[in-house]
């Protein structure tokens, strides 16, 4: 829904756009004075030097949603440490349906960061961590689950191998812009 100005005096929910990587800053300044917010963060793993490590990423990069009323709130929240603006089409200010934001909870739970399950299958690409194979690509030959491990085909010393490497070890490989 769509209001021009400012119509409402009962909070509803708007997106806010950050500043560049200081979503969680907004966040936690609009919780400060009382504005009810959700920003949602996906927790993955990540393949590193030192092993796989978890990391929380924001479902949507800069933006977050506030519940306000919008004529008492609309300059804290808008010039509030972290914000750069509320969206808003032309010359109306966007507002997002209570049930809109209700399903994303639901889906989130009671946090706002959601991990991502992570079950291998056979031919599944996946990057190994840690300091010997860090970084390198491979794909899962065979799972076994009793001993929390999968086999994988490297190409080493001039030939291809077979190896086994604990399942905490690797990271699937993902084709979209959070697998970066």
């Amino acid at each position: 829904m769509l209001i021009e100005g400012s119509e409402s005096s009962s909070p509803e929910w708007f997106c806010l756009r950050s500043q560049a990587g200081r979503q969680n800053v907004a966040a936690a300044h609009l919780r400060s004075f009382g504005v009810e917010v959700f920003n949602p963060h996906l927790r993955r793993k990540h393949a590193t030097r030192r092993g796989v490590e978890m990391r929380s990423e924001p479902l949507f990069p800069n933006y977050l949603f506030a519940r306000f009323a919008f004529e008492q709130h609309f300059r804290r929240v808008r010039y509030g440490f972290g914000v750069s603006s509320i969206l808003k089409f032309g010359n109306q200010w966007c507002v997002i349906s209570d049930t809109e934001v209700q399903n994303l909870r639901n889906e989130w739970g009671p946090g706002e960061a959601l991990e991502l399950p992570v079950d291998f299958h056979v031919g599944q690409q996946v990057r190994l961590s840690g300091t010997l194979f860090y970084g390198v690509e491979t794909e899962v030959l065979c799972l076994l689950p009793a001993r929390r491990r999968v086999r994988v085909l490297l190409d080493l010393l001039g030939g291809p191998k077979v190896i086994e490497v604990a399942t905490d070890a690797v990271v699937p490989v993902l084709s979209h812009p959070l697998s970066t």
